[in-house]
């Protein structure tokens, strides 16, 4: 295939996802919850394992999103009940082949849950991932065997409010997420670095 030559940029969906705490009333459909678990199936992992699980919930669904509310610490609650759904990201801990510890699970379920956030955000949703939940409740009630599963983060989905509602509090949020670091401090040219020696 011919080069172009065309400007080279940032994806667009990875450049506008963030972590929003206000949420719309708008519906996420089923539709776009197949696309969100396919951006997860396509997801890179070690040996082709696939180590990871998801549980939801839609608001729609009363008790069930209730339940997954009830499993968020104390300040996660107050503004994830608002979301359109609630999910759960569940490692598998062993290799099916071997049934030995997968050492490269939690970086796989790391991939397909940020492939979930950029298929979000290019599709106008927004996913916000929270570690502050009881693990064992939500393995419990998830009725998980925790010998080989384990909860790893939950996610409010929906989409984000109009900016120009914003309140202070998420405007401040927003320009937080936009402060990003330089590359030159986290990225290092290893012959830049063997000449210096």
């Amino acid at each position: 295939m011919k080069n172009d030559k065309k400007k080279l940029t940032l994806n667009e969906a990875i450049k506008n996802r963030w972590s929003p705490r206000t949420f719309s009333q708008e519906a996420v459909t089923s539709e776009m919850l197949e696309l969100l678990f396919e951006a997860a199936r396509q997801a890179p992992s070690s040996r082709n394992a696939q180590p990871w699980n998801y549980y939801y919930a839609e608001k729609a669904d009363g008790n069930a999103f209730q339940q997954l509310v009830d499993c968020l610490s104390g300040g996660n609650q107050v503004w994830a009940k608002h979301a359109q759904v609630l999910m759960v990201s569940v490692m598998k801990k062993k290799i099916d082949a071997n049934n030995r510890p997968n050492g490269k699970a939690l970086h796989d379920m790391g991939a397909a849950n940020v492939s979930i956030a950029i298929q979000a955000a290019g599709m106008g949703l927004q996913v916000h991932q929270m570690g502050g939940f009881d693990k064992e409740k939500a393995a419990g009630l998830l009725q998980l065997d925790t010998e080989n599963f384990e909860p790893v983060t939950m996610f409010a989905i929906g989409f984000p409010v109009n900016e120009a509602n914003f309140s202070e509090e998420e405007k401040k949020r927003k320009a937080q997420h936009l402060t990003r670091k330089e590359q030159k401090e986290f990225v290092f040219r290893m012959s830049d670095m063997l000449r210096s020696k």
